[in-house]
């Protein structure tokens, strides 16, 4: 009985070990292990300030099919698949600065060739400015006014500032589009926008716009809801200095982003602004400090103060 069951073990693992032979091998013998060949003559064919031309005798591959790597410049690069022999480069690239790149393939498999011949080139200086702005209203209340604007540019970024009535407002930003407040009610207002490029090129000033608020809310008479939790969350500072963090109000009227907060240090207004939750205040330093937080909506309605006490 013994010599039996021994015999079936046999049969057993020759059974299991030829259907690894028949089954497995062949397939891992299959896998495509053939790398493709190195892209060559990688060549600068053009350049603008933001973009090189690029152009390479193309790999080839068993497989019929390759992906392309070109690295790498500012820590970036770019993938793109085949067949390819010219590409127009641009991730990473600044004006009137030298790179050096270089390209390699990959096949489906995953096998990657080695890398082309490196190139180095310095791209030309930007000198051509932003277009002017074009400045658009897309909101007016009695207390506030929100504007949106665009430029065109041939590099990457573009950065804008923002005047009322000539004195910038907003600047350094790349958002193209603010509510900008707290204004006085049925008063008139002149925004301009300008542009400037990486390069450092201004546009022309925008076509003035001049915007007149509107008249208070004279049937709107609820306060918004008292800010809430108001907290320095441990930031306060021996020279006085203090973060101030609250939770936004609420109000009958105005959605938040429209609701004043008037900050009081010691009873002395210090900060304003509309849809705020936090501020920087500075206090007397090693002294106790009272700081309050108040809601106004755009009828003038005020709410009851948030106070925070601090010892020094």
């Amino acid at each position: 009985m013994r010599y039996r069951h021994s015999s079936l073990f046999k049969v057993i693992v020759m059974t299991l070990a030829l259907a690894l032979i028949l089954g497995v091998a062949p397939a891992m013998a299959a896998r495509d292990r053939t790398p493709p060949t190195r892209p060559t003559n990688l060549r600068v064919t053009g350049m603008t300030p933001y973009s090189v031309s690029l152009a390479w005798n193309p790999s080839t591959d068993n497989s019929g099919s390759v992906t392309y790597t070109i690295c790498c410049a500012n820590t970036s690069s770019e993938t793109f698949p085949g067949p390819a022999s010219s590409r127009v480069y641009r991730a990473g690239l600044e004006a009137n600065r030298s790179f050096t790149l270089r390209i390699s393939a990959r096949d489906a498999a995953g096998n990657f060739s080695g890398y082309s011949n490196s190139v180095t080139f310095t791209l030309p200086p930007d000198v051509n400015p932003p277009t002017r702005p074009s400045v658009s209203v897309t909101d007016v209340g009695s207390t506030h006014v929100s504007l949106a604007w665009s430029s065109t540019e041939d590099g990457p970024h573009v950065w804008f500032t923002v005047f009322k009535d000539g004195t910038p407002i907003m600047q350094g930003t790349r958002e193209t589009l603010a509510i900008f407040g707290p204004l006085a009610p049925e008063t008139s207002y002149t925004f301009t926008v300008q542009a400037r490029d990486f390069g450092g090129n201004l546009s022309p000033l925008s076509d003035p716009l001049t915007v007149t608020t509107d008249p208070v809310n004279a049937n709107d008479t609820t306060p918004p809801t008292t800010p809430g939790n108001l907290t320095d969350n441990g930031m306060s500072f021996e020279d006085g200095e203090t973060w101030l963090f609250w939770q936004q109000s609420t109000d009958n009227v105005d959605p938040q982003p429209l609701i004043r907060y008037d900050v009081y240090v010691n009873g002395v207004l210090s900060d304003s602004g509309l849809g705020i939750d936090r501020t920087i205040v500075y206090g007397i330093p090693g002294q106790t400090n009272t700081f309050q937080v108040i809601a106004v909506d755009s009828a003038g309605n005020q709410s009851t103060p948030a106070t925070l006490t601090l010892d020094p």
